[in-house]
């Protein structure tokens, strides 16, 4: 019973900040998501260190960064598109800082590197682009509102169908507990959730949310076992200890990380 509730008043204050955080302000949007992004790469190069090489974490996380300001600066000011360009520049820096570091080796270090800000950064740079979508103009919720619904409510129809009537297991050797009746279970749960919460989403067509719910529900299963095969490999239970209850950046927005590219992708193909 106090796991139960460590883990639901973690997560009410999870769902708060989250809904304030795109609902009140685009510089409030910017500081929670960009310390979200921080811990979650700091989170993700302690996993990936091996004692053959280790990512570079300052240069890694100082990326990371610049990408998502990009990103953000071209929605919220307009500021010219051509301040891309410091994102190759910075990857350059980071394929030659490995060869001052005697020893590491250069190849694995830089690898190590971009993968965290391919991982962590780019999905959260893509959550700009969803609060500055094509169905509002200006600063808006909708679609962010929606990819977080979709995946609280799916978890849980996942675990509720999963204990219930779960035998056959997705990827054992990854996550004992998922199963393709979960998945199915919450694919339903989250389309019922998707008809009764239309009014909250006034400015999307119904039938472009009907795309993107299977669409989110699948990725975001997949990237929660991506992040369960790449703990399981660093022989570790949680990200970090962040969230009592949950865990920590990772393991709470794993599902995130892979259905906020695949939401603005369907997105952009349907608009």
């Amino acid at each position: 019973m106090k796991e139960f509730l460590t883990r639901t008043v973690s997560g009410l204050i999870y769902a708060a900040v989250m809904i304030g955080s795109i609902t009140l302000h685009p510089l409030i949007f910017l500081a929670v998501f960009l310390f979200i992004l921080i811990l979650g790469m700091i989170e993700f190069y302690r996993i990936c260190s091996i004692p053959e090489s280790r990512p570079m974490v300052v240069p890694g996380i100082t990326t990371g960064v610049i990408l998502f300001l990009t990103f953000f600066l071209i929605r919220y000011t307009g500021l010219d598109s051509r301040i891309l360009l410091l994102i190759p520049a910075s990857g350059l820096v980071l394929m030659i800082l490995p060869m001052f570091r005697q020893k590491d080796q250069p190849l694995l270090s830089a690898s190590l590197t971009f993968l965290g800000i391919v991982y962590v950064s780019l999905p959260f740079s893509v959550f700009n682009l969803l609060v500055y979508h094509p169905y509002h103009e200006g600063f808006d919720y909708q679609v962010v509102l929606f990819l977080f619904l979709i995946l609280w409510l799916n978890d849980t129809g996942a675990y509720i169908t999963g204990k219930l009537i779960g035998k056959h297991k997705m990827f054992p050797r990854i996550s004992p507990k998922k199963s393709w009746e979960g998945l199915a279970g919450g694919l339903l749960m989250a389309l019922l959730i998707t008809w009764l919460s239309r009014p909250l989403f006034p400015d999307i067509p119904l039938w472009h949310l009907w795309i993107l719910c299977p669409v989110i529900v699948i990725t975001g299963t997949f990237g929660d076992l991506v992040e369960s095969s790449w703990k399981r490999a660093a022989d570790v239970k949680d990200s970090g200890k962040l969230m009592p209850g949950h865990g920590g950046i990772l393991d709470r927005f794993d599902s995130l990380i892979f259905a906020a590219p695949a939401a603005y992708l369907t997105i952009t193909l349907l608009t």
